[in-house]
């Protein structure tokens, strides 16, 4: 009885351990920390000054600006960083050209939840 116990203790404080490791390892890879932070507010800044970003807001209509870490999908710096910009037709991933990130550029693009839903706050109306 008294081995029984001690075992069940054993496996449970161990799939504790492992749980709360792997949960912080998971949401490390997602969430940006304070240094994180500076960078990517710079990174918007640099995006709203670039000429792909003013030749989307002369055609769409900006709603957001928001920023995204993954350092799942590489995991270099600065790579891992995206400032993803919003707009009444799609949201663009604006990335670094480069390993100086000088310059954003468009990624990619994906659905915006603008095209087919209302902003969330009373913008304007």
């Amino acid at each position: 009885m008294k081995r029984w116990l001690v075992w069940t203790l054993l496996i449970i404080s161990l799939s504790l351990n492992i749980y709360y490791f792997a949960k912080n390892f998971w949401v490390g890879l997602y969430t940006p920390n304070e240094e994180d932070k500076v960078i990517l507010g710079e990174m918007v800044q640099l995006v709203v000054e670039s000429e792909e970003y003013q030749k989307l807001t002369e055609t769409e209509k900006v709603y957001a600006i928001t920023t995204f870490v993954d350092r799942n999908k590489g995991g270099r710096y600065p790579f891992h960083y995206d400032v993803i910009v919003k707009t009444d037709k799609e949201s663009y991933l604006f990335g670094c050209k480069d390993e100086s990130c000088s310059e954003m550029e468009i990624g990619g693009w994906m659905y915006s939840r603008y095209s087919e839903h209302e902003p969330v706050l009373p913008l304007k109306k």
